[in-house]
């Protein structure tokens, strides 16, 4: 694998709605050799599962997962 030059990370909560236009937003630039992470903070919905898909298509697409909103841990 050729070794990436840059990393583009974008942060994930409940956006199941918009995260496809996010990462296709990306995916359609010129540029390619870059890694594209997504850290998904313990959403409630299906952002999660929709990042995965595109996990397992694109080797430049990376998924870091929290079980637990760091927010809730707040007292």
């Amino acid at each position: 694998m050729k070794k990436k030059r840059f990393s583009i990370i974008i942060p994930a909560y409940n956006v199941c709605e918009y995260i496809d236009k996010a990462i296709d937003s990306v995916l359609e630039q010129d540029f390619k050799d870059y890694e594209l992470i997504i850290v998904n903070d313990a959403s409630t919905d299906d952002t999660a599962e929709k990042v995965k898909k595109y996990e397992e298509i694109y080797d430049n697409i990376k998924l870091i997962s929290h079980k637990e909103n760091k927010a809730s841990r707040r007292g």
